[in-house]
């Protein structure tokens, strides 16, 4: 009895390993990912709520970093003295 109920633990230990590693692969917040067409596949193809959220969240931050690095030179007005 012993011996199944070891077997039966180790299945449902391996079953477990197993399903974590089925997890879906989130893709990285990129330029490119967080372009509009591509934001909405990469949002479809998401199956899980949770990891939909967490890649708005991703891109959201993602893109307002590069918001706040994007910076251009502008000029200073001549001096008239």
């Amino acid at each position: 009895m012993a011996i199944k109920l070891a077997r039966l633990g180790a299945a449902m230990g391996l079953a477990m390993i197993l399903a974590a590693c089925s997890e879906e692969k989130m893709p990285e917040p990129t330029a490119d990912n967080c372009a509009p067409e591509m934001y909405e596949k990469n949002l479809a193809s998401l199956s899980k709520e949770s990891n939909r959220n967490e890649f708005i969240a991703n891109c959201k931050s993602f893109l307002a970093a590069k918001k706040m690095t994007d910076w251009e030179l502008k000029k200073s007005p001549e001096d008239n003295f």
